[in-house]
C-alpha cells in the first residue's frame, strides 16, 4: 500500500501501457484537480479496465469529485448541502445535528457479509442518490426516517429536500467489465474518531460503546477490493440428454431433440473457491427472443445443469446465461448452437395427428369402390 497527496505533482497511475496498482482509494473531497499526470478522465481508465475504486467525499466536494462520482452512475446532492437529523442526531461528537447514526442497510450478505445492522453507523458528510433504473449502482447505506438532505446554511425550502430513506449515504457500483467502485457522501465515517466512538442518539437514547462503522467499513472494503462475492464460471457443456457424461458436444441439434446442458459456478470464500449456491441461475436458449427459459438447478458441488426440449424451430440459436446479482460477479456465457430440421426421411411414416385424414381418405376408396361395385352388378 501507498499513501500518496492527491495533488501530489509526482501522482501517477500508470506507467506506459503498465498500471501501477490494482486498487484506488481517494479521500480528498475538496481537490480542485488532482495531480501529476492523474485527472478524473485516466481514473475511469483504471476502472474500465478492471480496477476498483473506492472514492469518499463531503459537502466540500469539488466538481472534480463530483464529475467523477457522476461518470460512475451516482449523483451528490449539491455543494455545501447536508445529511441533517434535527430529531435522533448522535451526541457527543462535533457537528450537532449533521452526525446522523443508522442501521437502515441493504439486506445482502454478498456486499456487507456478516455486518447485520444492529450497531448503528454515524455518518457526517452529504447525500447522494442512484437512478432506480440503473442495472450497475446501488445504495447499501440509507439515512434514517428521521433525515433529512439540504442546505447546511439556508433554512430548506418546503418539498425540496430528499427525506428519510430517499436520502443515499453509500452507493456501490459493480461495472460490466467486474471493476467495482464504493462512493461514499462521508469521509468522516472512515475516520479514527468515528470508528471508536460511543453512539448517543438524541430522540430514542441509543447508546452503544461502539459505533458499526469499523464493522462496516471492514465489510464493504472486502466487496470492493474483490475479497467477497466473486464467481468464477466454467465454459457451458452441452450434449444430447441420452448421451452420458462427457460425451463429445455435438456441433448441431435437431429440432425437438432433448438437450443437456451444465457448467460449473464457484464463490470466493475467505480467500478459497468453494460452490455457489445459488438457486436462481437461469439458461436461455436464444435466437433474437428467448425460446426457452429454464432454471439451472445445482448439486451442491457446484455443478449446475438442466435439461430441455429444442423448439420446432430451425436457425442458430444461443445457449446463454446471464447471471446478474446486487454483490456479485456478472456471469455472461453465450455459445452458438445451430439447429436443423428433419431430413426427408426422419419424419415419421404415420403422424397420429393426421389419423383423421388418413380415415377420410381410406373410407372415400371405399366408398368409391362399393359404388363401382354396386353399378357394375346392379341389374
Amino acid at each position: 500500500m501507498e499513501f500518496r497527496l492527491a495533488d501530489s505533482k509526482s501522482l501517477r497511475l500508470r506507467e506506459w501501457d503498465d498500471w501501477l496498482y490494482d486498487k484506488l482509494i481517494i479521500f480528498a473531497p475538496s481537490v480542485a484537480e488532482l495531480g501529476g499526470a492523474v485527472d478524473a478522465a485516466q481514473v475511469l481508465e483504471f476502472v474500465d479496465s478492471g480496477r476498483d475504486l473506492l472514492l469518499a467525499v463531503d459537502s466540500r466536494a469539488s466538481d472534480e469529485m463530483r464529475g467523477l462520482a457522476m461518470d460512475c452512475g451516482v449523483d451528490l446532492e449539491p455543494r455545501n448541502s447536508a445529511v441533517l437529523d434535527h430529531v435522533d442526531y448522535a451526541r457527543g461528537l462535533s457537528g450537532g445535528h449533521r452526525v446522523v447514526a443508522t442501521n437502515n442497510t441493504v439486506a445482502a450478505k454478498s456486499v456487507l457479509g456478516d455486518f447485520d445492522g444492529q450497531a448503528r453507523i454515524l455518518f457526517r458528510g452529504t447525500g447522494l442518490t442512484v437512478s432506480p433504473e440503473s442495472e450497475l449502482a446501488a445504495v447499501v447505506l440509507r439515512a434514517p426516517d428521521t433525515a433529512v438532505s439540504g442546505s447546511a446554511v439556508k433554512p430548506l425550502a418546503e418539498g425540496a429536500a430528499l427525506a428519510g430513506a430517499d436520502v443515499g449515504l453509500v452507493a456501490i457500483v459493480q461495472a460490466r467489465n467486474d471493476a467495482r467502485v464504493v462512493v461514499a457522501g462521508s469521509l468522516d465515517m472512515f475516520s479514527n474518531r468515528f470508528l471508536q466512538a460511543a453512539v448517543d442518539t438524541a430522540a430514542h437514547g441509543l447508546r452503544a460503546p461502539r459505533s458499526g462503522n469499523a464493522a462496516f467499513a471492514a465489510e464493504l472494503t472486502r466487496w470492493a477490493f474483490h475479497q467477497r462475492g466473486v464467481l468464477r464460471a466454467s465454459a457451458l457443456r452441452h450434449r444430447h440428454a441420452g448421451a452420458p457424461a462427457g460425451s463429445p458436444q455435438p456441433s448441431w441439434y435437431r429440432i425437438t431433440d432433448v438437450l443437456a446442458v451444465e457448467l460449473d459456478i464457484h464463490e470466493l470464500v475467505n480467500g478459497a473457491w468453494e460452490p455457489y449456491t445459488g438457486s436462481d441461475v437461469q439458461l436461455e436458449f436464444v435466437m433474437l427472443d428467448p425460446y426457452v427459459r429454464t432454471t439451472l438447478k445445482h448439486n451442491g458441488k457446484g455443478t449446475f445443469s438442466t435439461r430441455f426440449k429444442a423448439p420446432d424451430v430451425y436457425g442458430v440459436f444461443k445457449l446463454r446465461v446471464a447471471h446478474r446479482r446486487l454483490g456479485y460477479t456478472p456471469i455472461e456465457i453465450e455459445e452458438q448452437v445451430p439447429v436443423r430440421p428433419f431430413r426427408h426421411n426422419e419424419f415419421e411414416r404415420f403422424l397420429t395427428a393426421a389419423y383423421p385424414y388418413y380415415a377420410a381418405a381410406a373410407s372415400t376408396m371405399a366408398a368409391f369402390f362399393m359404388l363401382t361395385l354396386a353399378f357394375l352388378h346392379h341389374k
